[in-house]
């Protein structure tokens, strides 16, 4: 038999505190309701109410305390002692018979103040907003800053676990206009705004080169079936102007890292030198994880495969070299999707003259200390590390910039 999914009414929750009372178990309350245990468990713990004391907040009351015996009050990791009759199987401590000795922090749950609760956020919510005037301030203080520095709204709740809305709520709330008296608006959120797409897209078709033979996107398939462990590494160069200077930039699809480095010339052969820069800094075995196996588009200045393949001192085979088909850069998505977040700091019309490999190693360690959903809410330079150290990204010369000192804007530069 199925469960009721009426909403519980008072005469619910009156059965609720009357079996808490008789210290009944959740799922005994959940058969007799026709209601699942899980619905049982979170109208207690939403709505049951803590009697505070001065007992409860002292250090002693922490469960860590045993371990650290350093604290004098509340610190960021304190967490109640848990108690499974109050928190697992009865949910509340109504009519506990160990109260009166117990030095758990104690909570009651009542009917009647479950009901209205339940009435006033049914209410609220169909107002749209579901935060008092301070609760507002409080949350405006926190996003607007960093919204303004170019953050996404998931990077701010990946790194402010205290903001309690979800991601799709905050946006409503700027798209509702609560947080315009701080200067943001639905306008601030660039990569909420589809980009336009233009009607006369004109196409120019590539003559393909007779040594793309065995380098093709079907062969870049088969290799990595044959080498499932070599991860690849995909690259690209972005401009703003035909006669330069060029970023060329890597990214390794494993970690979501991206690096870059400038170049005066759209030529294979100063793009390859960076090859012959990062054996250089490197171990042979590093390298060799990074940058063993190349996927590429077919543009002019990778268009000599040889020379990113072979080093040309050594004529040792020091990589594998790829390309995707005419005019499908989507075969390299990552990193082509991660050119949007160097796009809010370069912009398109940006003249590119004054740009450094100081200052482009500043806009990479901002972009790889962003929080992915990919990654499930860790940065690229976590995974990274993780995977290959902290002295490799040290080589590379990414930093790690604080969460809230990242910014994705054009002043970041100057």
């Amino acid at each position: 038999m199925g469960f009721n999914g009426k909403h519980l009414s008072l005469e619910d929750r009156k059965i609720i505190e009357e079996n808490i009372g008789k210290r009944l178990r959740k799922f005994e309350t959940a058969k007799e309701l026709n209601k699942s245990q899980a619905t049982i468990g979170k109208e207690i713990k939403n709505n049951r109410k803590r009697r505070y004391s001065k007992i409860d907040d002292a250090p002693w009351a922490c469960k860590h305390f045993n371990e650290c015996k350093v604290c004098v009050s509340k610190c960021v990791d304190f967490e109640e002692i848990p108690c499974p009759q109050r928190d697992r199987f009865v949910g509340a401590c109504n009519c506990c018979p160990n109260i009166k000795k117990c030095n758990k922090a104690k909570y009651f749950y009542y009917a009647n103040t479950a009901q209205s609760n339940y009435e006033y956020t049914l209410k609220d919510s169909r107002q749209g907003v579901n935060l008092n005037t301070s609760e507002l301030y409080e949350l405006a203080h926190i996003i607007c800053p960093l919204i303004k520095q170019g953050q996404s709204v998931y990077t701010i709740l990946q790194n402010h676990k205290e903001i309690k809305q979800c991601e799709k709520t905050i946006y409503t709330y700027i798209e509702m206009g609560l947080f315009k008296e701080w200067g943001v608006t639905d306008l601030e959120l660039r990569r909420k705004v589809k980009r336009k797409i233009s009607k006369k897209k004109k196409l120019k078709k590539r003559a393909e080169p007779a040594d793309y033979t065995g380098r093709r996107y079907e062969d870049y398939l088969e290799f990595v079936k044959n080498n499932s462990d070599m991860p690849t590494t995909e690259m690209d160069t972005v401009y703003n102007n035909q006669e330069g200077p060029f970023i060329q930039t890597f990214i390794f699809e494993n970690t979501n890292l991206m690096i870059g480095l400038l170049k005066q010339h759209k030529t294979s052969e100063e793009m390859s030198n960076s090859l012959n820069y990062f054996q250089d800094i490197l171990s042979d075995d590093m390298y060799h994880k990074l940058f063993g196996l190349l996927l590429t588009d077919r543009g002019s200045e990778f268009a000599k495969p040889q020379l990113f393949e072979i080093n040309c001192e050594t004529r040792e085979i020091r990589s594998n070299i790829f390309y995707c088909d005419a005019q499908m850069s989507s075969q390299k998505p990552h990193v082509e999707n991660n050119h949007i977040f160097v796009r809010d700091i370069l912009a398109k019309k940006k003249n590119l003259r004054d740009l450094t490999q100081d200052k482009l190693d500043l806009m990479f360690s901002h972009i790889n200390s962003v929080p992915r959903k990919s990654l499930g809410g860790k940065t690229p330079y976590e995974a990274f590390e993780f995977f290959y150290g902290k002295d490799t990204l040290d080589k590379l010369n990414i930093q790690k910039i604080e969460k809230d000192k990242v910014t994705l804007q054009p002043y970041l530069l100057k």
